[in-house]
């Protein structure tokens, strides 16, 4: 692998290695975060019409059964090829699951494709090869109720593999028809109850989007009202004979990436008859707050005579519930606080799902009898608990840490049990010595100047301090949606964190505003982003906060910032120099003009401003974006600054970043690059992150 170093010798480092010793390596932490890191797919997987419990260590797969749940190997496979799409039937028989990849050709070489499908048969306990090669499902597999059929989309084409006599066959469901020609996308695919029927959402050229039905016998199609909104998330009545959907606002004509959009045309929920292709609006949202789609845009939930959905109406996505004839809507979840992934039991009578509130900076598992009651929380403790799940015995599934720091765990809540299901391996034994040097995570909460509070996660070194205190590393995660919480780590961060905190500093990790999680004022925040760069002042207010620990020493904070935080690095190196001494710029943004241009090279979303709006509002927009960039204030940046790209990125671009690197190489800013010819935008070299502070800060004081 090529690495390129620019003005290296521009930067003279303070000094090499440093006087405290090392209890582990980076790489033993980085294994033992993901050998327990259950927060990303596959993560758990269970079904309310199977009994199992499953999940992949990311090469084989593991299930557990009733009554003991007993974790057991159940694939054997030792080529080391990492495992793709893990689904489980509805039937709850059998777990779907691809490996391998797609190498494109190259010159003289050829395609690569070393991709399978997999079909493993929980009750017998073996696995069988279905597919391989082109023939492998491209897209999410969505499947029919009795678990012999699956449908997938490639592109702007619905597939299906259905099981015969002789086995699987793949077929289009999708005819040659000028309807179809406008699609750049589907998804939100679901099977009718019965398996006759496809629902789907075609993602069309201008932005909107369609629900679509098949008819599986005779492949006979039928768009429902389609229009000028965006029709998604299609779910099936018990008796198939509906479909609710969601409709949002979908005519991008005005909009920018950075938009205002707290408020919109109404969004709401519409009720179809797809044999007549008849539709009609069940439920519009109210004006103002709330009229906008949530952030999550969850599927409409039947049960029984009433239809669940999540709403923003009071600031916070919550759960409501309306008859399905119609009415008005009613809050089931009050608070304040976020409401995400429900899951109706096998039943019908009840719904569990994950939730901050009562707890902002966390999430924990709640439960609400739909016959009445109020929610009750299930969990509880310093971590997070989620990805929740339930099976046809009623055993509730989910992820849990009690004290912000690995190894998460597998929980089934089976009867009066809790049984948690961790392999005695050979490895989990070797790691758990590790994560008994790992240390709690605190959550730290932060008021900004403006009233803005936010949450941040601190690992500190056990024992005293040392005199003049601890080095910090604050990282700053991408996004700017998604959060931080303690014992759910931000990729790479975790393990850099425990490492760092292992070796004498303090490790933090930011919730900036515009995040998720904590409402819609702070999701969007005035002057965010390309609009003011608001961030700045988090940045800021957590300067102030460690300035005033006795264990921290204010002349040795950094940052590290990945995609958008990398924006946040920026602005804490060119605004708050005073505060901020040394930076690692990942794979980030630094100049908003140039990133929204990009970004409409490879986007599907509309990012910058429209080219037929008046041209001076457009450089009005333009401009205010510069000044909103870490590019237009490299006056004041002097912190040395380590700029981190991968060469296949189309997400960070390298443009701007280089530019921004040798703007300040002319002004004598102690600068590198480190540019990865075969990296995407997924880039985090953390040893090289790390080693970047230990040779900018120097030794740690004895």
């Amino acid at each position: 692998m090529l690495r390129v170093q620019l003005a290296a010798l521009l930067f003279l480092p303070m000094a090499l290695g440093a006087s405290t010793p090392e209890k582990f390596t980076l790489e033993e932490a980085i294994a033992a975060h993901r050998s327990m890191d259950d927060w990303d797919p596959p993560a758990l997987i269970a079904t309310p019409r199977g009994k199992f419990v499953a999940w992949s260590d990311g090469k084989n797969l593991f299930v557990a059964l009733p009554p003991e749940f007993k974790p057991a190997q159940a694939t054997s496979h030792t080529d080391n090829i990492s495992l793709g799409q893990i689904v489980a039937s509805p039937d709850g028989h059998s777990i779907f699951y691809t490996r391998g990849r797609k190498q494109p050709a190259f010159g003289p070489h050829p395609e690569r494709d070393t991709r399978e499908l997999w079909q493993m048969d929980v009750d017998r306990g073996d696995s069988k090869r279905l597919a391989s090669g082109a023939d492998v499902p491209s897209g999410a597999m969505s499947f029919a109720k009795d678990g012999r059929a699956f449908a997938f989309a490639d592109g702007n084409m619905l597939w299906e593999f259905r099981q015969q006599a002789a086995g699987w066959t793949r077929r289009p469901l999708l005819q040659n028809n000028a309807e179809h020609y406008a699609a750049v996308g589907i998804d939100d695919i679901v099977y009718s109850p019965d398996g006759a029927r496809v629902a789907f959402s075609s993602i069309r050229k201008a932005g909107q989007r369609y629900i679509g039905v098949v008819d599986l016998q005779t492949l006979a199609h039928r768009y429902l009202a389609p229009g000028v909104f965006a029709d998604l998330k299609p779910s099936w009545s018990q008796d198939g004979k509906q479909l609710v959907f969601m409709r949002i606002p979908a005519n991008h004509t005005m909009a920018y990436r950075f938009s205002e959009y707290r408020t919109s045309v109404p969004w709401s929920l519409e009720l179809a008859d797809p044999g007549s292709g008849a539709v009609r609006t069940l439920w519009r949202a109210d004006p103002g707050i709330g009229s906008a789609p949530p952030p999550d845009l969850i599927a409409p939930i039947w049960a029984r005579d009433r239809i669940l959905f999540v709403w923003e109406k009071t600031g916070w996505q919550l759960l409501y519930s309306i008859p399905t004839k119609g009415g008005t809507a009613t809050l089931l979840t009050p608070g304040e606080g976020e409401v995400t992934a429900p899951v109706l039991s096998a039943t019908g009578d009840s719904v569990v799902y994950e939730s901050n509130i009562g707890d902002l900076p966390r999430q924990h598992v709640w439960k609400l009898s739909l016959e009445g009651g109020r929610p009750q929380r299930v969990t509880s403790g310093q971590g997070v608990d989620g990805n929740v799940r339930l099976t046809s015995d009623g055993a509730l599934v989910y992820v849990a840490n009690t004290n912000g720091r690995m190894p998460n765990r597998r929980v089934v809540e089976y009867g009066k049990r809790v049984i948690t299901l961790t392999p005695q391996s050979e490895e989990n034994r070797k790691f758990q010595k590790l994560w008994d040097e790992f240390v709690n995570v605190e959550v730290v909460p932060v008021r900004a100047d403006d009233g803005v509070v936010t949450h941040h996660l601190m690992m500190v070194p056990r024992g005293q301090p040392p005199k003049g205190g601890y080095p910090v590393i604050v990282s700053s995660k991408g996004g700017p949606t998604g959060r931080v919480a303690p014992g759910a780590g931000y990729g790479p961060y975790t393990p850099l964190g425990q490492y760092a905190v292992s070796r004498g500093y303090i490790f933090l990790e930011i919730n900036y505003r515009g995040g998720s999680s904590f409402g819609l004022d702070y999701r969007f925040p005035e002057q965010r982003g390309a609009t003011g760069g608001s961030e700045v002042k988090d940045l800021a207010a957590l300067a102030k906060y460690l300035k005033s620990r006795a264990d921290v020493d204010p002349k040795r904070i950094g940052i590290v910032g990945h995609s958008y935080g990398g924006h946040i690095v920026g602005l804490a190196l060119s605004r708050l120099p005073e505060d901020y001494s040394a930076g690692v710029h990942m794979s980030g943004v630094a100049d908003w003009v140039v990133e929204m241009k990009k970004d409409g090279e490879t986007a599907d979303w509309p990012s910058e401003p429209p080219e037929f709006i008046r041209l001076s509002e457009r450089l009005k927009i333009e401009d205010l974006a510069f000044e909103s960039s870490s590019t237009s204030h490299t006056a004041t940046w002097r912190a040395p600054t380590l700029f981190i790209m991968g060469e296949l990125d189309t997400a960070g671009h390298m443009e701007s970043v280089i530019d921004l690197g040798y703007r300040l190489m002319e002004r004598g800013t102690p600068t590198e690059f480190y540019i990865v010819p075969d990296a995407k935008h997924g880039l985090f070299p953390v040893q090289r992150v790390f080693d970047f502070f230990e040779r900018t800060f120097g030794p740690m004081p004895r």
